[in-house]
């Protein structure tokens, strides 16, 4: 016991194991008090949603809470500890930033005008780039241009209210209101740019103010004021210093055109001749040529002519140094895509196209025949600065002689080149034999042809000259060849596409003929041709594709809208495809284009007549008469009319009248033998079927003389419609409703149904193949006998005798 007490005494930790502290064996879950306040209490709750993560073994919070480990011993240490700790932040504020907010300055009146200005310059600038370019956007440039405007006039205010102390940028103000008043302009609101304009023109701290005027003469100018544009021009050529040399001319030049549209030619010509005197252009050369051939002064019109051909421009400058040094081809070539040529081709055309305009101009007034004034023209050019002109000029001489249906001249003409420089002379002899291709005479074009093949053997107008040629002579073949070879040349050849597709048309093969005719369209781009469309149109309709024809046709008439003949074509195509209201109305816009055109006539009355609208036939047949009153086809058109409106009586009149205008007409005699036997006049009928009788066995022994043929027997006897048709034209011979025609339209419906009028065009004028009958002989004496019966003694025996 000692012992064990001793060990005891000695142990400072000895009899703690067997004493139950309740502070250690404290379970929190059992304290209801403590888990009924934490329930209700709010303390440490996140109000937002936790994220949550999968571990694989339970799901947890997408943030751990780094937890420290419980302590092996009862007892654990107090102080720092490595492992983190979260803090004790219920707000949750040391997530959220802390924001220092700074006190903004002032701006100072100078900056504030600098801003400002800086809004004005952008939006001058918006303002420019959308009222120029390809595509420019009037009315954004405008409200720009409103807007910066509206912003200088709040920039002066606000100096002003600051006591001027900041000095305002005048060049600004006056870029804004230029730039207002040239919008103005553009957007044709001529009286707000004249407005600003003179509000510039009166202030007095603009410079060079008054230049302004020229912008308020061409307003002037656009709204028709000549007079007040011309005093604007002076005034602002007043202002122009003298050595701005160019726009004085400039303005000058102005005003000469301005007195030209006054029509007072003498101010005119004073101005270009200053011009001319100073420093002369082409344009005011060709200028004041008008002027003095409006006066009629030849002198003058000579001497205006010697001063345009004194301009001297850099011309053929490229070609000469060519020909000098043949090293510089290359250069050349190089030279050809540069701006800088571009601009001198486009002067050489200019002048070209000017003297040419001139000449032309001048000689049917410099002297009394053409071909002296024309040859005058020629000479004094040959002698001045545009010496090559001259051969061009005698080339297009032959054009003219062409345009004045002078052949010979023309050829005679063309024929002087034939021995000149090669280019010249193969010129020369493609015109020719484009002239005898005209006259038909093929031989001697062929002839030219060879000649143009032999001079320059890649030439494709040689070779399509040749292949039309052939197709002339019907040899389709080697004509095929003849253009194949030009396009071998040109590919793009417009004429050698076309001859071949109209070869291929002729062969029946529209596959290939509709291949070249697209080449055609592929090549213009977004040009189109009417002829080509046209081509392609009628090809589609040839293979039966009337939708793919009607497409075309109407692309076809989007380019030739007064054509009546492709108009009645697309009404002809719906009807084809069943559209029948469409093509009434194409046939009658056709009708009101063209109302003189018989078929379209015929069309419109047979469809009235199918929708039983008689009378509105009778109006386009009253019409047709007025255009063709020697021709009875539409008076009997007219009288079958009012027969199937049941107007029985005044279709009867109007046969006697016709009979009584046309009284060998077969036509009318047998209407007039049908309505006397339907209305019971059987003495009337009589009279009619005796005069018909007679009538047809004149007929018949006419034709039997004209023939040299016996008489036909059997009865049979040749009516003027059974004749007309033999010889190739149609018929048109009564016959009631219901019935079949006898000679000529047994597959119309009745006579009142118009047919095709192309057959119809020489149906009922009748020409006696012996001529007029020969006047009876003064000295011999015969007593007409006249019987009703057909015997021989109703025939004339001097009709017998021959011419």
């Amino acid at each position: 016991m000692a012992s064990n007490g001793g060990n005891f005494d000695d142990d400072i930790y000895g009899g703690f194991s067997g004493v139950t502290n309740k502070l250690f064996n404290y379970d929190v879950k059992e304290d209801k008090a403590f888990q009924n306040a934490i329930k209700t209490s709010s303390y440490g709750k996140k109000t937002s949603t936790p994220k949550f993560f999968w571990n694989g073994e339970k799901l947890g919070s997408a943030e751990t809470m780094a937890t420290m480990a419980r302590p092996s011993t009862a007892i654990r240490p107090v102080g720092y500890s490595s492992q983190n700790s979260k803090l004790f932040d219920p707000l949750n504020q040391a997530a959220k930033k802390i924001v220092v907010m700074e006190n903004k300055k002032e701006e100072t009146p100078e900056q504030r005008y600098k801003n400002m200005e800086s809004k004005i310059f952008a939006l001058l600038e918006e303002s420019i780039i959308a009222s120029t370019g390809t595509k420019p956007d009037m009315a954004t440039g405008l409200a720009k241009a409103k807007e910066a405007s509206s912003l200088d006039r709040t920039l002066l205010r606000m100096r002003d209210q600051d006591g001027g102390t900041y000095t305002h940028n005048f060049d600004l103000t006056f870029f804004v209101l230029f730039n207002l008043a040239n919008v103005y302009a553009k957007n044709e609101m001529y009286i707000e740019a004249l407005n600003t304009y003179t509000l510039m023109t009166k202030n007095k701290m603009f410079p060079n103010v008054n230049r302004l005027k020229i912008n308020m003469g061409n307003i002037y100018f656009q709204l028709g004021l000549y007079t007040k544009a011309i005093k604007m021009y002076r005034m602002a050529l007043d202002q122009v210093p003298g050595n701005q040399k160019e726009l004085r001319l400039k303005i000058t030049h102005n005003i000469g055109i301005l007195f030209i549209k006054m029509g007072q030619y003498s101010d005119a010509a004073t101005s270009f001749e200053f011009i001319m005197s100073e420093k002369g252009d082409l344009k005011t050369g060709l200028h004041l040529i008008l002027c003095y051939y409006a006066l009629g002064d030849v002198e003058k019109i000579k001497h205006a002519f010697q001063l345009l051909l004194d301009i001297q421009i850099d011309y053929l400058e490229d070609e000469k140094m060519y020909q000098s040094n043949p090293s510089y081809e290359y250069i050349n070539e190089m030279i050809k895509s540069d701006e800088l040529h571009a601009y001198e081709q486009k002067i050489r055309q200019l002048a070209e196209k000017n003297i040419l305009i001139s000449a032309n101009l001048i000689s049917t007034i410099i002297d009394d025949y053409f071909n002296d004034g024309y040859s005058w023209c020629v000479e004094t050019i040959k002698n001045s600065y545009f010496s090559p002109l001259a051969v061009d000029l005698e080339l297009k001489k032959a054009v003219i002689y062409l345009k004045q249906d002078d052949i010979q001249q023309a050829i005679d003409t063309l024929k002087y080149f034939e021995k000149k420089e090669s280019n010249i002379a193969i010129n020369a002899a493609i015109n020719l034999s484009f002239i005898y291709i005209l006259k038909k005479d093929i031989a001697t074009a062929e002839t030219y042809t060879e000649t143009a093949k032999k001079i320059d053997s890649y030439c494709p107008a040689a070779f399509i000259n040749s292949g039309v040629c052939h197709m002339m002579k019907n040899d389709l073949d080697t004509a095929k060849l003849m253009f194949m070879n030009a396009l071998d040349i040109d590919s793009t050849s417009f004429e050698a596409l076309y001859n071949v597709g109209l070869i291929f048309k002729k062969l029946h093969d529209y596959n290939n003929s509709l291949l070249y005719f697209r080449k055609i369209i592929s090549n213009l781009g977004h040009e189109q041709h009417p002829e080509v469309l046209y081509q392609i149109a009628n090809l589609y309709d040839a293979l039966g594709d009337v939708p793919t024809a009607l497409e075309y046709y109407l692309q076809l008439l989007s380019l030739v809208q007064q054509d009546n003949k492709v108009i009645q074509k697309i009404g002809e195509l719906y009807e084809t495809d069943g559209e029948r209201q469409q093509a009434y109305h194409y046939h009658h816009e056709s009708y009101r284009i063209y109302p003189i055109d018989f078929s379209v006539v015929n069309w419109l009355c047979s469809h009235y007549i199918e929708l039983q609208v008689v009378e509105k036939a009778i109006g386009f047949y009253e019409k047709a008469v007025l255009n063709n009153p020697l021709d009875p086809y539409y008076l009997l058109r007219i009288a079958g009319c009012y027969r199937r409106i049941g107007n029985q009586q005044k279709s009867l009149n109007l046969f006697k009248i016709i009979h009584d205008i046309y009284p060998e007409n077969t036509d009318c005699l047998k209407a007039l033998i049908h309505l006397s036997q339907s209305q019971g006049n059987n003495e009337l009928c009589e009279r009619y079927m005796s005069e018909l009788q007679k009538l047809e066995k004149q007929k018949e022994v006419r034709q039997r003389i004209g023939t040299g043929r016996p008489p036909t027997t059997n009865g049979s006897r040749i009516s003027s419609g059974e004749q007309e048709k033999r010889s190739g034209a149609g018929s048109d011979n009564y016959q009631p409703p219901g019935t079949a025609s006898g000679s000529g339209f047994g597959n119309n419906k009745s006579l009142d149904v118009s047919p095709d009028y192309n057959a119809l065009t020489n149906a009922y004028g009748y020409s006696d193949p012996l001529g007029p009958p020969q006047e009876r002989p003064r000295t011999g004496f015969r007593k007409n006998a006249t019987v009703d019966d057909e015997s021989d003694e109703d025939i004339n025996p001097y009709d017998l005798l021959p011419v």
